[in-house]
């Protein structure tokens, strides 16, 4: 008997539209399940539902054989534990106290922690990497080092049941790759069921024993990777054409989501105005110095990525160029003036920023978000305008949320929700746009999308791009010119082809990778060895994959 299973459930949010309608899944015992799909086809609800956190309209969930609605919050948490793809931690918590709640499904009220206790959570802490950080404030981390210490959270549970939204988020290559390998391993060696909701099909298809392709609320297919995962099915799912790319070193088969820009044509002349630059610069939180004696200059005009490990500084260096950290040291200057001696509004008026951990309040609508985009332009005498509403149309419809409008914003998918935050920042109008990691919780289709108009955005009328970007492959794809960091410390600058070499990837990020051509623009991929591929079980799977997807 299946321990888990949605029984014909329909879902939604309190209004008339349902999420999901009549869906029936059985998870497999044993196994690792990952689930896919467009954004706001329902992933995420589905998970919630699994999970516990959302009552079904109609049908039931249920665990092992009984509806888990009627069954105690601490009955089910000692079966199954939940990240959730937005956490919130409380304010200062460390590391080691969050970690620590994991535990409490186990614990009798006013019980003290016990041995295995203890040693569940040194256990958990030891496999994401986190023991040097447990006395760390959450709210210091970094986004992947925060995202190491949820799902550090989730193994101390130690439930033979585990759900996982979105795990890989933040996490750079070498990260994703532990955490994927770990999440393999606690399924083949004490066979954990694991359900995981992906964005990434390539991870998919590296770890996964049962893949579930959703759209518009339902089930499109379902089964082994390799009957799944099949270019034909990825347009089916995502409604966006794929090449799979072949990489000899490793026996598997990468899918590439083709674009719709012509990625070949050249910059625009380097504009007057838009650069930015940093000398000596010494950068951080508190009297935590993160950012350590930076030497840089953003070409202007050019589309420039920052990658680099976890905690290295990426987004720390971005938030000090967009003024939201004042420099401890040296200068950050835009247009050779430091960036702390421009007026708020005039330096909203050039330069926008798509923050890592941007917050809205409770029932703002998206329109209302992407309209705070033209606050700089307001003045006590010049109130809202049509310029003003022109931009915002242009902007919703630029990323395609035109149609959720009206919609709050805590009611919408997390890809819609990004997508949204960077209309606001489009509607800014800027020469200068900042983003931090924007493609996070976007679904392949979406990515390409959102990639395709900045690059656009900066072919077309020469704005300054810079993201923080953790895909190596979309970093080459896309920028003119790649920055490397690592901590704190800028390691290497120049064109993606003479940076991004496999002796690079090796001394950053600790991992061995593999590099071939984009076949779309000729560029270099940089694809990650399968670190999973220790376990002779995982590599078959893998070897399987790649020749069953050989042969379509």
């Amino acid at each position: 008997m299946t321990r888990l299973q949605a029984n014909e459930i329909t879902l939604s949010y309190g209004g008339p539209e349902a999420v999901i309608q009549d869906l029936t899944l059985k998870i497999p015992d044993g196994a690792v399940t990952a689930i896919i799909g467009p954004n706001g086809c329902g992933k995420s609800t589905l998970l919630r539902a699994l999970g516990r956190l959302m009552a079904p309209q109609r049908g039931a969930v249920l665990l092992d054989g009984h509806a888990i609605h009627r069954q105690s919050t601490k009955e089910v948490a000692r079966q199954l534990g939940l990240l959730p793809q937005q956490p919130t931690a409380p304010d200062a918590i460390t590391v080691e106290d969050l970690v620590r709640r994991g535990r409490y499904p186990h614990q009798s009220l006013l019980q003290p922690m016990s041995r295995e206790d203890r040693a569940a959570v040194e256990r958990a802490l030891e496999v994401t990497g986190m023991t040097d950080l447990r006395r760390y404030p959450v709210d210091e981390l970094s986004g992947g080092q925060r995202q190491r210490a949820w799902i550090a959270m989730a193994l101390a549970q130690e439930t033979p049941l585990l759900l996982l939204d979105e795990p890989t988020t933040y996490l750079d290559i070498a990260h994703q790759q532990e955490i994927l390998s770990l999440l393999r391993r606690l399924n083949r060696t004490e066979g954990r069921t694991i359900v995981m909701v992906l964005h990434d099909v390539n991870a998919a298809a590296q770890v996964s024993d049962h893949v579930v392709a959703m759209r518009d609320g339902g089930i499109v297919a379902e089964g082994p990777p390799e009957r799944v995962l099949t270019p034909e099915m990825m347009e089916t799912v995502f409604g966006i054409a794929c090449d799979i790319v072949f990489v000899p070193e490793t026996n598997r088969l990468v899918s590439m989501p083709r674009s719709s820009a012509a990625l070949t044509a050249e910059p625009l002349p380097a504009p007057p105005i838009g650069r930015l630059r940093c000398d000596r610069l010494c950068c951080g939180y508190g009297q935590r110095c993160i950012v350590d004696q930076a030497r840089l200059t953003i070409p202007a005009g050019r589309m420039t990525a920052i990658v680099g490990p976890n905690a290295s500084g990426k987004s720390t260096l971005l938030r000090t160029f967009a003024r939201l950290l004042k420099p401890m040291s040296g200068t950050a200057l835009l247009d050779d003036r430091s960036v702390v001696t421009w007026s708020h509004r005039k330096f909203a008026q050039r330069v926008a920023l798509l923050s890592q951990d941007a917050a809205v309040p409770d029932g703002v609508t998206v329109e209302d978000l992407v309209a705070v985009g033209r606050y700089p332009y307001q003045r006590w005498y010049r109130q809202w305008s049509h310029d003003d509403q022109k931009a915002v149309d242009e902007a919703l419809a630029a990323t395609g949320v035109e149609h959720l409008r009206w919609k709050p914003v805590d009611a919408i998918s997390g890809g819609q929700r990004q997508r949204a935050w960077l209309a606001m920042a489009l509607a800014q109008q800027t020469k200068v746009l900042l983003l931090d990691e924007p493609t996070t919780f976007l679904d392949i289709a979406h990515q390409v999308e959102m990639l395709d108009l900045v690059w656009t955005l900066n072919r077309r009328e020469g704005r300054t791009i810079v993201m923080v970007m953790h895909d190596l492959s979309q970093a080459c794809r896309y920028a003119d010119h790649i920055v490397v960091m690592k901590n704190g410390q800028i390691v290497a600058t120049g064109a993606p082809a003479t940076v991004l070499t496999p002796e690079l990837v090796r001394d950053v990020f600790g991992v061995e990778s593999s590099v071939v051509e984009d076949p779309m623009t000729g560029r270099p991929l940089i694809i990650p060895e399968q670190a999973v591929a220790d376990d002779p079980t995982v590599a078959q799977h893998g070897g399987a994959v790649a020749a069953s997807q050989r042969s379509v």
